[in-house]
């Protein structure tokens, strides 16, 4: 494996395989919204069907610009009386100056940043069902549209789909640092934040600042399960719409595998056309070098190989389907 990865991360990577590890979040953002429209706003404003969310339900939505480019992809946690949105890492202001523009005099909306600091750590592995249930039994249950709290300020959730990996403590610095504990006791270990990375591009998610950007619309970086076609009109929605119905998407997401690294931002091609980019890169210790790209819909099949050029041409990449492999707990 020589010095590709380091070991530290190889074994993190390998005891998630058969056990549960512990990986905190890079820091993501996180913005409370109150009042009896909160959900009605950000149904109108993003690409989710938002109303009706139950007490403990969990949603992913995508903010849009009238153009249907992704300003962000947002989780929603609905619980009692409010409503917590996280964002990307670095994004929750300008997902808070975002909605401040559009919340009306008639609308019952009040948006906040929390007091205190959250951390947001992941349980991710084959046994990470049975190191949440030590927590407490009703946890191991969750579907990954619920969460359940441990107190008024501390959630384990299931994200939902598309970007889910296993389960999610979201907390104050001293609540989480006890569940960590307690899930240590379990049996789950310490792992390095850049295993996400690891896990993430194997289940072909899209990434903060790679995928998610306002270079592409949600159904080209693989965020369909956020969007709902029966939901009506929200910013951006046209142009979503048409372009779905149309069969017109200029890119879509695909996994890539070579026996070289992919350098991110390298261009992939055919034969003297240029076909996409390198958006995610990463050493697997099962697969190999893999990546994530954007390639047009004409060369997305898999075992289709293209070129990899950045100034000159380094090597080549297949074409894989997605996800590599699933890190869903069942």
């Amino acid at each position: 494996m020589g010095t590709k990865i380091s070991q530290e991360l190889n074994e993190a990577y390998q005891y998630a395989q058969t056990g549960c590890v512990i990986v905190k979040r890079k820091a993501l953002g996180y913005i409370w919204s109150h009042g009896r429209d909160r959900l009605d706003l950000l149904h109108r404003l993003s690409t989710n069907d938002l109303l009706g969310m139950s007490t403990n339900e969990v949603k992913s939505t995508v903010l849009t610009n009238p153009i249907g480019r992704t300003v962000d992809y947002l989780i929603v946690l609905n619980v009692e009386n409010k409503s917590l949105i996280i964002t990307s890492p670095g994004k929750s202001n300008v997902v808070f100056q975002w909605i401040m523009k559009y919340i009306f005099f008639q609308d019952d909306v009040t948006l906040s940043l929390p007091e205190e600091s959250m951390v947001q750590t992941g349980l991710y592995g084959s046994k990470a069902k049975e190191v949440v249930a030590t927590i407490a039994p009703e946890f191991s249950t969750l579907s990954p549209n619920q969460l359940l709290a441990v107190n008024k300020n501390t959630w384990i959730i299931r994200v939902p789909p598309p970007l889910g990996i296993g389960y999610e403590i979201v907390s104050d610095a001293t609540t989480t640092q006890e569940l960590i504990q307690r899930a240590k006791n379990a049996g789950a270990v310490n792992a390095p934040s850049s295993l996400y990375e690891i896990l993430r591009i194997e289940a072909g998610l899209p990434g903060a600042g790679q995928e998610i950007d306002t270079s592409y619309i949600p159904l080209e970086i693989g965020l369909r399960d956020a969007v709902s076609f029966t939901k009506g009109c929200y910013t951006g929605q046209e142009i979503i719409a048409r372009l779905d119905s149309r069969g017109k998407l200029a890119k879509t997401l695909v996994g890539l595998r070579s026996s070289d690294k992919l350098p991110v931002g390298a261009l992939l091609q055919a034969p003297n056309e240029s076909n996409g980019v390198i958006t995610s890169s990463t050493y697997s210790p099962k697969l190999g070098w893999i990546g994530l790209g954007l390639v047009k819909p004409t060369v997305c099949d898999p075992g289709t190989k293209l070129s990899v050029t950045k100034d000159a041409v380094l090597g080549s990449a297949s074409i894989s389907a997605l996800p590599f492999q699933s890190h869903l707990p069942t």
